[in-house]
């Protein structure tokens, strides 16, 4: 196994305002997009930075905007208990939840067709499903092209019994045992494993 394919440890946090509801709180919405760092130390670092400004929603997440403004002893006594692993801080109907939480994730990797650490290789001989999606029709739907055992050529992919030729220069993306996608001519194919039991 390739060390690109590992996964690693990692950092993530997660800034979600809540709204209490008739069983409880409940999410509002997911303030900050997936977020993963090295350190604890980095993530929170990056919430203390978010706690500087108005925790609206971030654009790449969605619109939600603040319900409540945070005053400095609201974002102290926030950080405080963040700095525990995990805070929530009631403000009225709404409420503030933070955590600093330990994943082991592997990352998005990317490399030519013709390099054996492409993630194409981590997929072999599993059972995947291969769609594909035209690039120029935004609101074209993905296709189902194969589904099948995934074999890795020389010259491309066979999924079943498709044949998908691939230049040897296109880069491949995904992240390994999970995932792959590239562009070919006018559309982006996608395959993923449909079998969960991924090596470490």
């Amino acid at each position: 196994m390739y060390p690109e394919w590992r996964k690693r440890r990692f950092f993530e946090l997660h800034l979600a305002w809540l709204v209490q509801g008739p069983r409880g709180y409940e999410l509002l919405f997911k303030v900050n997009p997936y977020s993963l760092y090295e350190t604890r130390e980095e993530a929170l670092a990056a919430a203390r930075e978010l706690l500087k400004e108005r925790l609206d929603q971030d654009p790449r997440v969605g619109r939600g905007k603040a319900p409540v403004l945070l005053t400095e002893e609201d974002r102290a006594r926030f950080l405080a208990l963040l700095e525990g692993g995990r805070a929530l801080l009631p403000l009225d109907r709404y409420a503030l939840l933070g955590e600093v939480a330990e994943v082991e994730e592997r990352l998005l990797h990317r490399a030519p067709f013709s390099d054996p650490r492409n993630v194409l290789h981590s997929l072999q001989g599993l059972p995947v499903r291969l769609l594909y999606t035209p690039l120029n029709d935004p609101e074209a739907e993905s296709q189902e092209v194969a589904q099948g055992v995934l074999e890795v050529l020389p010259e491309g992919v066979r999924v079943g019994g498709v044949l998908l030729p691939i230049p040897q220069g296109t880069p491949i993306e995904g992240l390994a045992y999970e995932e792959a996608f590239f562009h070919l001519g006018e559309g982006r194919y996608y395959l993923y494993a449909l079998s969960s039991s991924t090596p470490s």
